[in-house]
């Protein structure tokens, strides 16, 4: 005959308190100059090669930037 066990597991809340109701890491916002170099960087190191392809990159790697700052990242990086 089989018994049946029963286990109760108990998780403490997350030391930093990042962490939201669905177990997302949240993350602070940051201001647009810093997303905009963060956003060259990007392209700098994935070396697409297209606007179509940079834009693509930006919005999978951004996807809360504004499309305006996309635009704004690739054409600083033609400079």
């Amino acid at each position: 005959m089989l018994q049946s066990a029963s286990v109760t597991v108990s998780t403490s809340s997350p030391a930093s308190g990042r962490e939201n109701a669905g177990g997302r890491v949240a993350y602070a916002r940051r201001d647009p100059a810093s997303v905009a170099q963060l956003m060259t960087q990007h392209l700098d190191m994935a070396r697409p090669g297209s606007d179509a392809e940079a834009l693509r990159l930006l919005r999978q790697a951004f996807p809360g930037a504004p499309l305006t700052a996309r635009v704004e990242a690739m054409a600083r990086r033609s400079r």
